[in-house]
Protein backbone atom coordinates (compact mmCIF):
# COMPACT_ATOMS: atom_id res chain seq x y z
CA UNK A 1 0.00 0.00 0.00
CA UNK A 2 1.13 3.27 -1.01
CA UNK A 3 2.00 5.96 2.35
CA UNK A 4 -0.87 8.41 1.06
CA UNK A 5 -3.15 5.44 1.50
CA UNK A 6 -1.78 4.13 4.92
CA UNK A 7 -2.11 7.84 5.67
CA UNK A 8 -5.61 8.34 4.22
CA UNK A 9 -6.62 5.13 6.37
CA UNK A 10 -5.13 6.50 9.22
CA UNK A 11 -6.84 9.69 9.80
CA UNK A 12 -9.82 8.06 8.18
CA UNK A 13 -9.97 6.37 10.82
CA UNK A 14 -8.72 8.23 13.82
CA UNK A 15 -11.46 10.88 13.06
CA UNK A 16 -14.51 8.46 12.99
CA UNK A 17 -12.84 7.31 16.33
CA UNK A 18 -12.99 10.82 17.87
CA UNK A 19 -16.26 11.71 16.12
CA UNK A 20 -18.14 8.51 17.24
CA UNK A 21 -18.03 10.18 21.17
CA UNK A 22 -15.66 7.96 22.22
CA UNK A 23 -12.93 9.54 24.45
CA UNK A 24 -9.84 11.04 22.50
CA UNK A 25 -7.64 8.87 24.76
CA UNK A 26 -9.41 5.73 24.38
CA UNK A 27 -9.89 6.36 20.66
CA UNK A 28 -6.05 6.46 20.42
CA UNK A 29 -5.97 3.28 22.57
CA UNK A 30 -7.96 1.35 20.16
CA UNK A 31 -6.88 2.70 17.02
CA UNK A 32 -3.75 1.33 18.40
CA UNK A 33 -4.71 -1.97 18.91
CA UNK A 34 -6.06 -2.41 15.27
CA UNK A 35 -2.94 -0.53 13.94
CA UNK A 36 -0.59 -3.42 15.76
CA UNK A 37 -2.78 -6.31 14.82
CA UNK A 38 -2.81 -4.63 10.73
CA UNK A 39 0.28 -3.28 10.29
CA UNK A 40 2.79 -4.08 12.44
CA UNK A 41 2.79 -8.19 13.07
CA UNK A 42 0.00 -9.00 15.28
CA UNK A 43 -0.61 -9.29 19.22
CA UNK A 44 2.71 -10.36 19.80
CA UNK A 45 3.46 -6.96 19.19
CA UNK A 46 1.33 -5.24 22.42
CA UNK A 47 4.29 -5.26 24.44
CA UNK A 48 5.40 -2.82 22.38
CA UNK A 49 2.41 -0.11 23.75
CA UNK A 50 4.02 -0.88 27.27
CA UNK A 51 7.33 0.16 26.38
CA UNK A 52 6.40 3.67 24.35
CA UNK A 53 3.51 4.33 27.12
CA UNK A 54 6.85 4.33 29.42
CA UNK A 55 8.70 6.77 27.36
CA UNK A 56 6.26 9.10 26.29
CA UNK A 57 5.25 10.24 30.12
CA UNK A 58 8.99 9.84 31.56
CA UNK A 59 10.01 13.54 30.26
CA UNK A 60 10.88 16.25 32.92
CA UNK A 61 9.53 19.36 30.70
CA UNK A 62 6.27 17.35 31.23
CA UNK A 63 6.23 17.92 35.24
CA UNK A 64 4.97 21.89 34.13
CA UNK A 65 1.72 20.15 32.95
CA UNK A 66 -0.19 19.19 36.29
CA UNK A 67 1.55 22.04 37.97
CA UNK A 68 0.18 24.86 35.76
CA UNK A 69 -3.31 23.13 35.69
CA UNK A 70 -3.30 22.91 39.33
CA UNK A 71 -2.46 26.86 39.27
CA UNK A 72 -5.30 27.57 36.88
CA UNK A 73 -7.68 25.40 39.07
CA UNK A 74 -6.90 26.76 42.04
CA UNK A 75 -7.34 30.33 41.03
CA UNK A 76 -10.94 29.30 39.26
CA UNK A 77 -11.85 27.51 42.26
CA UNK A 78 -11.17 30.65 44.42
CA UNK A 79 -13.34 32.67 42.57
CA UNK A 80 -10.71 35.34 41.88
CA UNK A 81 -12.13 36.14 38.32
CA UNK A 82 -15.02 38.23 39.70
CA UNK A 83 -12.16 39.84 41.40
CA UNK A 84 -10.41 40.47 37.96
CA UNK A 85 -13.80 41.47 36.44
CA UNK A 86 -15.03 44.18 38.84
CA UNK A 87 -11.20 45.83 38.79
CA UNK A 88 -10.77 46.29 34.82
CA UNK A 89 -14.41 47.33 34.65
CA UNK A 90 -13.90 50.23 36.54
CA UNK A 91 -10.65 51.30 34.75
CA UNK A 92 -12.55 50.56 31.48
CA UNK A 93 -15.57 52.43 32.45
CA UNK A 94 -17.33 55.37 29.76
CA UNK A 95 -16.17 53.53 26.75
CA UNK A 96 -19.27 52.71 25.02
CA UNK A 97 -18.66 49.13 24.22
CA UNK A 98 -16.54 48.87 27.41
CA UNK A 99 -17.88 45.09 28.16
CA UNK A 100 -16.33 44.13 25.35
CA UNK A 101 -13.52 45.49 26.21
CA UNK A 102 -13.74 43.99 29.52
CA UNK A 103 -13.91 40.36 28.20
CA UNK A 104 -10.82 40.72 25.95
CA UNK A 105 -8.95 42.36 29.26
CA UNK A 106 -10.23 39.34 31.60
CA UNK A 107 -9.47 36.82 29.06
CA UNK A 108 -5.79 38.14 28.53
CA UNK A 109 -5.41 37.99 31.96
CA UNK A 110 -7.62 34.84 32.68
CA UNK A 111 -4.91 33.33 30.00
CA UNK A 112 -1.81 34.02 32.10
CA UNK A 113 -3.74 32.33 34.82
CA UNK A 114 -5.30 29.26 33.67
CA UNK A 115 -3.44 28.15 30.58
CA UNK A 116 -6.93 26.65 29.30
CA UNK A 117 -9.02 28.01 26.30
CA UNK A 118 -12.07 26.07 27.25
CA UNK A 119 -12.09 27.33 30.79
CA UNK A 120 -11.55 30.87 29.74
CA UNK A 121 -14.40 30.82 27.56
CA UNK A 122 -16.76 28.98 30.15
CA UNK A 123 -15.84 31.51 32.66
CA UNK A 124 -16.18 34.84 30.86
CA UNK A 125 -19.19 33.09 29.01
CA UNK A 126 -21.22 32.29 32.64
CA UNK A 127 -20.04 35.59 33.81
CA UNK A 128 -20.35 38.54 31.29
CA UNK A 129 -22.08 37.28 28.21
CA UNK A 130 -25.56 37.27 30.33
CA UNK A 131 -25.06 40.84 31.73
CA UNK A 132 -23.95 42.07 28.27
CA UNK A 133 -27.32 40.94 26.78
CA UNK A 134 -29.00 42.47 30.30
CA UNK A 135 -27.25 46.00 28.98
CA UNK A 136 -28.10 45.69 25.60
CA UNK A 137 -25.17 44.57 24.10
CA UNK A 138 -25.80 42.89 20.65
CA UNK A 139 -25.23 39.39 20.63
CA UNK A 140 -22.08 39.44 17.80
CA UNK A 141 -20.55 42.40 20.26
CA UNK A 142 -21.43 39.94 23.56
CA UNK A 143 -19.94 36.61 21.85
CA UNK A 144 -17.70 37.49 19.94
CA UNK A 145 -15.20 38.96 22.21
CA UNK A 146 -15.51 36.09 24.70
CA UNK A 147 -14.69 33.72 21.89
CA UNK A 148 -11.67 35.27 21.10
CA UNK A 149 -9.95 36.58 24.10
CA UNK A 150 -10.98 33.45 25.96
CA UNK A 151 -8.76 31.44 23.48
CA UNK A 152 -5.45 33.57 24.17
CA UNK A 153 -4.68 31.30 26.61
CA UNK A 154 -3.39 28.54 23.78
CA UNK A 155 -0.49 31.25 23.32
CA UNK A 156 0.01 33.37 26.04
CA UNK A 157 2.26 31.64 29.05
CA UNK A 158 1.66 29.61 31.10
CA UNK A 159 -0.53 28.21 27.79
CA UNK A 160 -0.55 23.92 28.80
CA UNK A 161 -1.03 23.13 25.29
CA UNK A 162 2.50 25.14 24.68
CA UNK A 163 4.14 22.93 27.25
CA UNK A 164 2.33 19.57 25.49
CA UNK A 165 3.65 20.37 21.85
CA UNK A 166 7.09 21.73 23.56
CA UNK A 167 7.71 18.40 25.46
CA UNK A 168 6.58 15.54 22.39
CA UNK A 169 7.87 18.07 19.42
CA UNK A 170 11.64 18.40 20.76
CA UNK A 171 10.65 22.36 21.15
CA UNK A 172 12.33 23.98 24.04
CA UNK A 173 9.31 24.28 26.24
CA UNK A 174 10.74 27.89 27.80
CA UNK A 175 11.65 29.35 24.54
CA UNK A 176 8.26 28.29 23.32
CA UNK A 177 6.29 30.16 26.01
CA UNK A 178 7.64 33.25 25.74
CA UNK A 179 7.62 33.25 22.21
CA UNK A 180 4.19 33.79 22.81
CA UNK A 181 3.85 36.76 25.33
CA UNK A 182 4.16 39.21 22.14
CA UNK A 183 1.86 37.51 19.50
CA UNK A 184 -0.58 37.04 22.38
CA UNK A 185 -0.75 40.70 23.63
CA UNK A 186 -0.51 41.37 20.09
CA UNK A 187 -3.69 39.55 19.07
CA UNK A 188 -5.35 41.06 22.51
CA UNK A 189 -5.06 44.25 20.92
CA UNK A 190 -5.95 43.85 17.52
CA UNK A 191 -9.36 42.33 18.91
CA UNK A 192 -9.33 45.49 21.64
CA UNK A 193 -9.31 47.73 18.07
CA UNK A 194 -11.92 45.75 16.57
CA UNK A 195 -14.22 46.91 19.18
CA UNK A 196 -13.69 49.83 19.26
CA UNK A 197 -13.86 50.74 15.08
CA UNK A 198 -16.10 48.43 15.42
CA UNK A 199 -18.71 50.46 17.64
CA UNK A 200 -17.69 53.71 16.14
CA UNK A 201 -19.19 52.33 13.09
CA UNK A 202 -22.64 51.00 14.41
CA UNK A 203 -23.36 52.50 17.98
CA UNK A 204 -26.06 50.46 18.09
CA UNK A 205 -23.94 47.20 18.76
CA UNK A 206 -23.69 48.44 22.04
CA UNK A 207 -25.51 50.48 24.19
CA UNK A 208 -25.32 54.15 25.38
CA UNK A 209 -22.37 54.68 27.94
CA UNK A 210 -22.70 54.72 31.90
CA UNK A 211 -22.61 57.82 33.18
CA UNK A 212 -21.45 56.17 36.31
CA UNK A 213 -17.62 57.34 36.92
CA UNK A 214 -14.82 56.48 39.51
CA UNK A 215 -12.46 58.58 40.99
CA UNK A 216 -8.80 57.98 41.02
CA UNK A 217 -8.61 56.49 44.07
CA UNK A 218 -11.34 53.95 43.54
CA UNK A 219 -9.68 52.81 40.44
CA UNK A 220 -6.24 52.73 42.10
CA UNK A 221 -8.20 50.79 44.92
CA UNK A 222 -9.43 48.06 42.45
CA UNK A 223 -5.96 48.14 40.99
CA UNK A 224 -4.84 47.34 44.53
CA UNK A 225 -7.07 44.84 44.76
CA UNK A 226 -6.03 43.11 41.34
CA UNK A 227 -2.01 43.37 42.17
CA UNK A 228 -1.86 40.18 43.74
CA UNK A 229 -2.77 38.17 40.59
CA UNK A 230 -0.43 40.74 38.26
CA UNK A 231 2.86 39.96 40.59
CA UNK A 232 1.48 35.99 40.01
CA UNK A 233 1.71 36.80 36.33
CA UNK A 234 4.67 38.80 36.09
CA UNK A 235 6.61 36.63 38.35
CA UNK A 236 5.67 33.94 36.12
CA UNK A 237 6.48 35.11 33.26
CA UNK A 238 9.92 37.20 34.69
CA UNK A 239 11.50 34.10 35.54
CA UNK A 240 10.82 32.55 32.22
CA UNK A 241 12.09 35.71 30.37
CA UNK A 242 15.37 36.00 32.81
CA UNK A 243 15.74 32.52 32.37
CA UNK A 244 15.91 31.87 36.94
CA UNK A 245 13.51 29.31 36.28
CA UNK A 246 12.45 26.40 34.11
CA UNK A 247 9.27 26.18 32.72
CA UNK A 248 8.78 23.48 35.72
CA UNK A 249 9.99 25.25 38.31
CA UNK A 250 8.02 28.29 37.21
CA UNK A 251 4.59 26.21 37.43
CA UNK A 252 5.30 25.14 41.28
CA UNK A 253 5.78 29.15 41.87
CA UNK A 254 2.74 29.79 40.35
CA UNK A 255 0.99 26.86 42.31
CA UNK A 256 2.77 28.45 45.41
CA UNK A 257 1.47 32.33 44.68
CA UNK A 258 -2.31 31.14 43.91
CA UNK A 259 -2.14 29.69 47.50
CA UNK A 260 -0.87 32.78 48.91
CA UNK A 261 -3.67 34.77 46.73
CA UNK A 262 -6.40 32.67 47.80
CA UNK A 263 -4.82 33.36 51.11
CA UNK A 264 -4.85 37.23 50.64
CA UNK A 265 -8.48 36.93 49.61
CA UNK A 266 -9.16 34.84 52.47
CA UNK A 267 -10.46 32.46 49.87
CA UNK A 268 -7.87 29.76 50.91
CA UNK A 269 -10.53 26.41 52.27
CA UNK A 270 -10.23 22.96 52.33
CA UNK A 271 -12.68 22.45 49.97
CA UNK A 272 -11.05 24.88 47.21
CA UNK A 273 -8.02 23.08 47.97
CA UNK A 274 -9.37 19.63 47.28
CA UNK A 275 -11.25 20.19 44.25
CA UNK A 276 -8.59 21.69 42.96
CA UNK A 277 -6.88 18.82 43.69
CA UNK A 278 -9.43 16.45 41.98
CA UNK A 279 -10.13 18.31 38.77
CA UNK A 280 -6.28 18.68 38.39
CA UNK A 281 -5.67 15.06 38.54
CA UNK A 282 -8.87 14.04 35.96
CA UNK A 283 -7.24 16.62 33.58
CA UNK A 284 -3.98 15.62 33.87
CA UNK A 285 -4.91 11.82 33.97
CA UNK A 286 -6.50 12.41 30.56
CA UNK A 287 -4.39 14.12 28.98
CA UNK A 288 -1.51 11.24 29.69
CA UNK A 289 -3.46 8.67 28.81
CA UNK A 290 -4.15 11.06 25.08
CA UNK A 291 0.12 11.11 25.17
CA UNK A 292 0.48 7.12 25.98
CA UNK A 293 -1.96 6.45 23.07
CA UNK A 294 -0.56 9.23 20.84
CA UNK A 295 3.12 7.63 21.16
CA UNK A 296 2.02 4.41 19.94
CA UNK A 297 0.13 6.52 17.09
CA UNK A 298 3.91 8.08 16.15
CA UNK A 299 5.25 4.04 16.55
CA UNK A 300 2.83 2.90 13.82
CA UNK A 301 3.10 5.77 10.93
CA UNK A 302 7.05 5.32 11.68
CA UNK A 303 6.43 1.51 11.01
CA UNK A 304 4.54 1.64 7.92
CA UNK A 305 6.50 3.96 6.24
CA UNK A 306 4.47 6.53 6.69
CA UNK A 307 6.64 9.55 8.28
CA UNK A 308 9.77 8.81 6.25
CA UNK A 309 7.68 9.23 2.70
CA UNK A 310 5.82 12.23 4.03
CA UNK A 311 9.38 14.12 4.98
CA UNK A 312 10.56 12.98 1.83
CA UNK A 313 7.09 14.38 -0.19
CA UNK A 314 7.94 17.55 1.56
CA UNK A 315 11.39 18.14 0.95
CA UNK A 316 11.70 16.52 -2.88
CA UNK A 317 8.26 17.66 -4.17
CA UNK A 318 9.34 20.96 -5.86
CA UNK A 319 7.26 23.15 -3.41
CA UNK A 320 8.27 26.18 -2.14
CA UNK A 321 8.55 25.64 1.55
CA UNK A 322 6.54 28.65 2.62
CA UNK A 323 3.16 26.92 0.06
CA UNK A 324 4.24 23.68 2.09
CA UNK A 325 3.93 25.70 5.49
CA UNK A 326 0.52 27.30 4.64
CA UNK A 327 -1.03 23.98 3.29
CA UNK A 328 0.04 21.90 6.82
CA UNK A 329 -1.70 25.32 8.50
CA UNK A 330 -4.71 25.32 6.54
CA UNK A 331 -4.95 21.63 6.76
CA UNK A 332 -4.75 22.19 10.93
CA UNK A 333 -7.86 24.72 10.51
CA UNK A 334 -9.92 22.13 8.63
CA UNK A 335 -9.47 19.52 10.66
CA UNK A 336 -9.89 21.15 13.89
CA UNK A 337 -13.00 22.96 12.83
CA UNK A 338 -14.43 19.20 13.34
CA UNK A 339 -11.81 17.77 16.13
CA UNK A 340 -10.74 18.52 19.49
CA UNK A 341 -7.89 20.68 19.75
CA UNK A 342 -6.39 18.15 22.25
CA UNK A 343 -6.74 15.24 19.43
CA UNK A 344 -5.90 17.31 16.90
CA UNK A 345 -1.95 18.45 17.85
CA UNK A 346 -1.86 15.00 19.31
CA UNK A 347 -2.12 13.33 15.29
CA UNK A 348 -0.28 16.81 13.88
CA UNK A 349 2.69 16.65 16.12
CA UNK A 350 4.19 13.14 14.37
CA UNK A 351 3.41 14.40 10.91
CA UNK A 352 3.89 17.72 10.57
CA UNK A 353 7.27 18.17 12.90
CA UNK A 354 9.85 15.67 11.04
CA UNK A 355 8.20 17.96 7.56
CA UNK A 356 9.20 21.07 9.72
CA UNK A 357 12.78 19.51 10.43
CA UNK A 358 13.26 18.63 6.65
CA UNK A 359 12.66 22.03 5.74
CA UNK A 360 14.72 23.74 8.19
CA UNK A 361 11.99 25.67 9.83
CA UNK A 362 12.94 27.34 13.24
CA UNK A 363 11.28 25.15 15.38
CA UNK A 364 10.16 27.89 17.76
CA UNK A 365 8.29 29.67 15.30
CA UNK A 366 7.04 26.60 13.54
CA UNK A 367 5.65 25.73 17.16
CA UNK A 368 3.76 28.89 17.71
CA UNK A 369 2.35 28.78 14.35
CA UNK A 370 0.77 25.54 15.63
CA UNK A 371 -0.35 26.96 18.27
CA UNK A 372 -1.48 29.78 16.55
CA UNK A 373 -3.57 27.58 13.70
CA UNK A 374 -5.07 25.49 16.81
CA UNK A 375 -6.46 28.58 18.64
CA UNK A 376 -7.90 29.48 14.97
CA UNK A 377 -9.49 26.40 14.60
CA UNK A 378 -10.83 25.92 17.91
CA UNK A 379 -13.21 29.25 17.06
CA UNK A 380 -13.86 27.89 13.69
CA UNK A 381 -17.39 26.92 12.78
CA UNK A 382 -19.22 24.85 12.48
CA UNK A 383 -17.68 22.28 15.03
CA UNK A 384 -14.98 24.15 16.85
CA UNK A 385 -14.66 23.09 20.25
CA UNK A 386 -15.58 26.55 22.13
CA UNK A 387 -18.26 27.73 20.03
CA UNK A 388 -19.94 24.45 21.30
CA UNK A 389 -18.90 25.50 25.20
CA UNK A 390 -19.88 28.93 25.12
CA UNK A 391 -23.10 28.09 23.72
CA UNK A 392 -23.29 26.03 26.84
CA UNK A 393 -23.13 28.31 29.13
CA UNK A 394 -25.10 30.93 26.99
CA UNK A 395 -28.05 28.81 26.37
CA UNK A 396 -30.18 31.74 24.51
CA UNK A 397 -28.15 32.24 22.03
CA UNK A 398 -28.57 29.82 19.01
CA UNK A 399 -25.49 28.39 17.28
CA UNK A 400 -26.15 30.65 14.23
CA UNK A 401 -25.07 33.25 16.50
CA UNK A 402 -22.06 32.05 17.92
CA UNK A 403 -20.63 31.01 14.53
CA UNK A 404 -21.55 34.74 12.93
CA UNK A 405 -19.40 36.18 16.20
CA UNK A 406 -16.60 34.27 15.73
CA UNK A 407 -16.16 35.05 12.57
CA UNK A 408 -14.08 38.29 12.52
CA UNK A 409 -12.05 37.21 15.43
CA UNK A 410 -11.32 34.19 13.46
CA UNK A 411 -10.24 36.49 10.26
CA UNK A 412 -8.12 38.99 12.65
CA UNK A 413 -6.37 35.46 14.53
CA UNK A 414 -5.79 34.59 10.58
CA UNK A 415 -4.33 38.12 9.60
CA UNK A 416 -1.67 37.52 12.30
CA UNK A 417 -1.11 34.08 11.98
CA UNK A 418 0.32 35.38 7.87
CA UNK A 419 2.02 38.40 9.92
CA UNK A 420 4.26 35.76 11.48
CA UNK A 421 4.56 33.71 9.33
CA UNK A 422 5.77 36.83 6.83
CA UNK A 423 7.73 38.33 10.02
CA UNK A 424 9.04 35.01 12.02
CA UNK A 425 10.97 37.65 14.43
CA UNK A 426 7.45 38.41 15.79
CA UNK A 427 7.37 35.18 17.68
CA UNK A 428 11.93 34.60 17.80
CA UNK A 429 13.03 37.52 19.12
CA UNK A 430 12.20 37.74 22.74
CA UNK A 431 13.31 33.80 23.29
CA UNK A 432 16.27 34.89 21.15
CA UNK A 433 16.80 38.40 22.85
CA UNK A 434 16.08 36.48 26.22
CA UNK A 435 19.10 33.63 25.60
Amino acid sequence: MEWWAYLAVILGLLTVLFLSGLPIAFSFALFNLIGILLWMGGSENFSLLAVSAFASVVSFPLIALPLFILMGELLFQSGVVAIVLDSVGKWLVGLRGNLSLVAVTAGTLFGTMSGSAVSGVAVLGSTLAPEMRKRGYSKELALGPILGSGCLAMIIPPSVLAVLLGSLGQIPVGDLLIAGVIPGVLLALCYAVYIVVRVRMNPALAPVVDERRYSAGEKLRALGRMAPILVITLLIWGVLLLGIATPSEAAAIGVFGSLLVMALYRRLTWRAVVRSLLDTVKISGMILLIIVGAAAFTQILAFTGTTSKIVSFASQSGFAPMLVLVGMMLTMIVLGSFLDELALLMISIPIYMPVATALQFDPVWFGLLMLLTLEIATISPPYGLALFVLKGVVPDASMGDVWKASIPYMALSTAVLALIIAVPAIATWLPRALR
